[in-house]
């Protein structure tokens, strides 16, 4: 649960920084929901292959093929793997801070739910 936060939060930042044009991305890049979906797809195959959360191999599809797979630009590339960094990591079950004063929910206080309503 808390994995698929974040990687909604990860696709809400990176799609909300088209609004601010060339500040935001140097390019137009077409992320959309599609990318959300098969992203989570795989992550859900992944944590279930997996006995542990396999943060670099995700970080990896999501960074560098997914959402990278639209990046041209080498620095809007390290940015996208900068969020990734910051939000596909194992303080996400400890209440990581996401943006200033936005905590990610304990996973163990919530269900699905409860996820929609934060």
């Amino acid at each position: 649960k808390a994995c698929l936060f974040s990687l909604c939060w990860f696709h809400a930042i990176v799609s909300g920084r088209r609004r601010f044009g060339q500040q935001g991305w140097s390019r137009k890049y077409s992320f959309n929901t599609g990318d959300l979906v098969i992203c989570s797809n795989v992550l859900r195959s992944y944590l279930d292959a997996n006995p542990i959360v396999p943060w670099d191999d995700l970080r990896y599809i999501f960074g560098e093929i997914m959402y990278g797979g639209h990046i041209t630009d080498a620095w809007d590339r390290r940015t996208c793997n900068t969020y990734l960094q910051e939000y596909q990591q194992n303080g996400l079950f400890h209440e990581l801070e996401l943006a200033p004063g936005f905590k990610s929910p304990n996973p163990s206080d919530f269900d699905y739910d409860a996820y929609i309503k934060y």
